[in-house]
Parts: structure tokens; C-alpha cells; sequence
């Protein structure tokens, strides 16, 4: 596959990215559980705080590999839109670990089958961008992502589980080369409310086309509703990509419109 190719299916993905990719639950506050105080339209924003801990593979002349790992601050902002047929999702983080910025946005949407159904449909997509500049270096990772599969609510134990399969192009840009590879998704979404709880989990593993390393990812999130606007949450992220393996944890407020 050429280059050009690559990039003409990243473009194409990101188009339709704004109607497709998996999103974390939607959760507002009025009454006394979560159940019971979702709207029909959520707007909630996040700003996150907390450590990343990154181990960074630079590839230098001669095919020389030099593997470094540090745990520095990270920063946040995340932005939640939801509708009971569909949401949309953005995190955008930096951090400045192994002497590199690292600044990254995870863009995700989801179409939903009937809310009242316990056996329905979800497609989705997304799009991540990854920048790391370590001295002497600029390695930039573009992954779009396309997935389908099955929604199981099992409305007893306030739980969903959405098990997927899925696509994703991924190109590398570094100063020494570039790098295109294509991987299958197999993936499990999960959500569960209770009460004032709430929590989410997203996991997927990428298995390389062409026979290369495959990775894995699993993005993990709680929060605590406190009042109709405001509620307390974490996340877990962890990433792992040809250069970079990133473990990160983060907690802040969330205003809920």
C-alpha cells in the first residue's frame, strides 16, 4: 500500500468519524440514581489532572534502539455530548516526560439501536492523534478506527456490554522514516450505573495485519455525581503503539450542563 493510499484512507475515515466510534456512558444528576436523571441531551466537561508514566523506544542510525521510561504530570480536558441514540466524546491531554511533549487527542462516537431494546445494535469510530518530541526527534501517530458489534442491557444489574469487531489504519511520521500499518480490532465495551455511581471500560487489542507486533489499549473511567452539575471522576488510560507505551491516571470535576 503506498503512502498516498494510506493517507487518502486516513482522510476517508476521519470524515466520517463524526458518526461513528465508541463513547463513555452519559450521566447527569437530579434525583437520587442514575437511572433515574439521565436527559435527553448531556453536555459535560472535565479538566483531568494527574501522572503518566511513558516508555518511550527511539530508533536512531544504524537501526539502534534506545528504550527510556519516566513519570511526570499530565493535563487534561474532557468533553462529553450524549443523546440516547448516540455520543461523542474528546479527550485532549499533554504531559512533558522523557525529556519529550507528548500531546494527544482521543476522538470517539457511537450510534446506538432503540434505548428500550436489551438486545440491539452500536456502530462506531474514532480517531486518535499522538505527537511525541523528544530531542532530536518528531514522531507523529495518526490511527483512524471503525467498529460494529452487538449491545446486551442487562438492565437488573444496571450493565452493558457491547463485545466488537473493528478496523484501524494507523500511520507513523518520524525524521527517519515513515510507517504504515493496518490492524483487525477485537474489542469489549462495558458500562454500569448504580445509584450515584458510574463507571466505563473500553478495551481492544490490534492485531496487526501483516504478521508485525500487535498492541493493546484499554481506557477505563468512574465518576460520582454530587449534584444535578457537578460530579467527581478518574480515569485509567493505557496505550500502547510501535514507539510509546503510555499507563496514565487522572481525576478532576465535571460540570454538567
Amino acid at each position: 500500500m503506498t503512502r498516498t493510499t494510506a493517507r487518502a484512507r486516513i482522510g476517508f475515515t476521519w470524515a466520517g468519524v463524526a458518526l461513528v466510534m465508541a463513547a463513555l456512558p452519559c450521566v447527569t444528576a437530579r434525583a437520587q440514581t442514575v437511572s433515574n436523571v439521565l436527559r435527553e441531551t448531556t453536555l459535560m466537561v472535565s479538566p483531568v489532572f494527574g501522572w503518566d508514566r511513558n516508555e518511550l523506544r527511539e530508533h536512531g542510525p544504524r537501526g539502534v534502539t534506545t528504550s527510556h521510561t519516566d513519570t511526570a504530570p499530565e493535563y487534561g480536558v474532557f468533553l462529553l455530548l450524549s443523546h440516547p441514540n448516540f455520543a461523542l466524546n474528546d479527550f485532549l491531554f499533554f504531559s512533558r516526560v522523557n525529556d519529550a511533549d507528548i500531546a494527544g487527542n482521543l476522538l470517539f462516537a457511537n450510534c446506538y439501536g432503540p434505548r428500550s431494546a436489551k438486545v440491539t445494535w452500536n456502530v462506531g469510530g474514532g480517531y486518535l492523534y499522538h505527537r511525541i518530541r523528544p530531542d532530536g526527534e518528531d514522531i507523529r501517530i495518526d490511527v483512524p478506527m471503525a467498529k460494529a458489534g452487538p449491545l446486551l442491557r442487562i438492565t437488573a444489574l444496571g450493565l452493558t456490554l457491547n463485545p466488537y469487531l473493528g478496523y484501524s489504519w494507523e500511520a507513523i511520521d518520524t525524521r527517519h522514516g515513515n510507517e504504515d500499518n493496518e490492524y483487525y480490532l477485537y474489542g469489549l465495551s462495558a458500562s454500569w450505573r448504580w445509584r450515584m455511581l458510574a463507571a466505563s471500560a473500553n478495551y481492544y487489542y490490534q492485531d496487526r495485519r501483516d504478521g508485525g507486533k500487535d498492541y493493546q489499549t484499554l481506557h477505563c473511567r468512574m465518576i460520582v455525581l454530587l449534584s444535578q452539575h457537578w460530579s467527581l471522576g478518574t480515569r485509567l488510560d493505557y496505550m500502547e503503539h510501535p514507539s510509546t507505551r503510555d499507563t496514565s491516571i487522572l481525576a478532576g470535576p465535571s460540570y454538567i450542563f
